[in-house]
């Protein structure tokens, strides 16, 4: 029985640090996308967990389902991509971001604004 209870608590443990691994893992990335008169600014900075994570970014901006322009970078840890175009007074306008980690896709991050 105190064996059965010591490799209940030693799988426990194993499984309780796996689950603090993958919640560990902090990869962050929040587009803008901004206006001054007729020019949009779009940024983003996309972060890994660790400084050796390779990171490949997309930024493309749409006008409908009309894609406006395209921006790409990539590198490690934190990778800043940005860019700007014009576009017409009193459209709304959709940043999407398309990224990797270490090659693997993250989940598309999309922001939409309307040009005053």
């Amino acid at each position: 029985m105190k064996r059965r209870f010591f490799l209940f608590a030693i799988l426990l443990l194993f499984v309780l640090g796996l689950t603090a691994h993958a919640a560990s893992m902090a990869y962050d990335a929040n587009p803008s996308l901004s206006f001054s008169g007729t020019t949009a600014y779009c940024t983003v900075v996309c972060r890994g967990d660790k400084t050796t994570d390779s990171i490949s970014a997309t930024l493309t901006l749409y006008q409908g389902n009309t894609e406006i322009a395209s921006w790409s970078n990539s590198g490690t840890f934190r990778v800043p991509v940005s860019g700007n175009c014009n576009v017409t007074s009193g459209l709304t306008y959709r940043l999407k971001l398309s990224w990797s980690v270490n090659g693997v896709s993250q989940p598309d991050v999309e922001v939409s604004n309307t040009c005053p």
